[in-house]
């Protein structure tokens, strides 16, 4: 208490509040005060300067509280409510009062600490679908962000994967692993040189944007039921200002970190299928290596804060982090998978289910169709020309995605010898192994599935009664290749002996 400025001391008072405010909470990182005051929250930022970031005069302190307010409304208005100043007349200090302006601050709509989503994953209190809500919101906001041509941002990567490295060279002999480092090191060498390229074009073409920056599950809040992202970067851009790819990074690794590689597959399959951006994957291993390596250099850095047990556990997370890095780094084997059968067969749950058992990027027709309609608005939704349309989408983006050394489900009908033809050349060509899954579900079953889905706003599909019987007229039973199961089993099948 006693390092907290007098002017901060006053926010302890409920009197100095425009609304009731009971049982006031102080918390603090390393560059914040936040007072957490009945339904609101007051966020200060210490007068600190760290070199990347500097809050250390009012007057930026009051630039970076515009600048986090304007940042973060993009992404969740309901959140971040303002920016307020307090005042000093003699020994009384008020919130947007007369006298002295002494500090600036934001107020939040305040939302409990136990709604952050990395808590109520640890807590196993954990809705998959959240992750469905985040990749869409999280497509578009980047598609909303603003584009950026000048910045250096492949220099910047260079120089922050070196930090990072050499944060974790200082600490071989304190139980981080010399091998290791010595790994990761030649890793970020070679594939920085190679994907120079790439990350040029990208940059070309736009997906360099001002992103969020530090998007992991501590910086989503769930209110209302419903996951919001907050707190993205504004007090530097160079940190904020990346391919979106290296945003959508850090969200994977560090569902990855607390070992729910589900979710992080769940989340880049539906971000991929809301952003088209299939290519990026080239670049998702180095980024996934970056933020895991970013994560080992903050743990360094407590850890050189710290003494005894607890500098020992800093290390051993800084630990963790880099041998995940090191995961990154391993080529895995990947395959095609493909699941058919009539629509309300259950192929996309069956799909979800081999999103996280194959660590595979989920591909669905249903969410491609969807797309093309937005682009071609005149095209009939289950016409001929859709059809066609659709299935060279999906198989374009299956080979892209299969030659970023990613596997692949693909949840389409398949119901014609034509699209079962494509998938065994696709899978041909990638030089990959392939694995078929036919439903065979009762017709009954399926018509009572689509009647009941017809009411539900969340399902993907618009095939109705009607699609369904131009299916059973066109519907050719697949041959021995594929195998055929009910999806009463909620168990992904195993049979391929992989």
């Amino acid at each position: 208490m006693d390092s907290v400025p007098a002017h901060l001391k006053a926010l302890f008072d409920a009197a100095i509040y425009p609304h009731p405010a009971e049982k006031i909470e102080m918390i603090q990182t390393h560059i914040s005060w936040v007072f957490m005051a009945g339904n609101y929250a007051y966020k200060f930022k210490k007068p600190v300067d760290f070199g990347f970031l500097d809050f250390s005069t009012l007057e930026k302190r009051k630039y970076f509280c515009q600048r986090e307010l304007e940042l973060n409304r993009r992404i969740s208005p309901a959140i971040y409510l303002g920016v307020h100043s307090i005042s000093r007349q003699g020994d009384h200090y008020q919130l947007d009062g007369e006298g002295e302006v002494v500090d600036y601050c934001l107020k939040l709509h305040r939302f409990s600490q136990s709604d952050l989503l990395d808590g109520r994953l640890k807590r196993d209190d954990f809705d998959a679908a959240w992750m469905d809500l985040l990749a869409c919101d999280t497509a578009r906001f980047h598609a909303g962000s603003t584009s950026n041509s000048e910045i250096d941002h492949i220099a910047l990567l260079h120089d922050h994967i070196a930090l990072n490295l050499e944060a974790a060279s200082r600490h071989t002999d304190a139980g981080l692993n010399r091998h290791t480092i010595q790994s990761l090191t030649a890793f970020a060498e070679c594939a920085l040189a190679q994907l120079q390229p790439l990350l040029e074009t990208r940059q070309s073409a736009g997906h360099v944007r001002h992103c969020h920056g530090d998007l992991h599950l501590k910086n989503i809040a769930l209110i209302d039921g419903y996951p919001h992202l907050f707190d993205c970067i504004e007090f530097n851009d160079d940190f904020s200002t990346i391919d979106t790819m290296s945003d959508v990074a850090f969200l994977i690794m560090d569902c990855d970190a607390h070992g729910r590689t589900d979710l992080g597959m769940r989340f880049l399959s539906r971000y991929l299928e809301c952003s088209g951006d299939y290519e990026g994957l080239k670049l998702l291993p180095l980024y996934l290596f970056y933020r895991a390596t970013v994560r080992g250099k903050v743990a360094c850095l407590l850890a050189d804060e710290l003494e005894g047990e607890s500098r020992a556990v800093q290390l051993a997370e800084a630990a963790n982090y880099f041998e995940l890095a090191l995961g990154y780094t391993v080529k895995r084997q990947n395959a095609l998978f493909a699941i058919g059968g009539l629509s309300g067969s259950g192929k996309s749950y069956l799909a979800l289910l081999g999103c996280g058992e194959e660590q595979a990027i989920m591909i669905r027709s249903d969410a491609t169709r969807k797309r093309i309609k937005g682009n071609y608005p005149g095209l009939e939704l289950y016409g001929r020309q859709m059809h066609i349309n659709t299935y060279n989408d999906i198989f374009e983006a299956a080979k892209t995605t299969i030659d970023a050394g990613y596997s692949v489900i693909l949840d389409a009908t398949f119901i014609d010898s034509d699209s079962r033809l494509h998938l065994k050349q696709l899978a041909e060509r990638c030089s990959v192994p392939l694995h078929l899954f036919w439903l065979d579900i009762e017709e009954p079953v399926i018509r009572a599935r689509i009647k009941q889905r017809q009411f539900a706003v969340s399902d993907i599909s618009d095939a109705d009664l009607h699609v369904l019987e131009l299916q059973l007229a066109a519907y050719k039973k697949p041959d021995e290749s594929w195998v055929e199961f009910l999806t009463t089993n909620s168990i992904w099948p195993r049979t391929h002996g992989r």
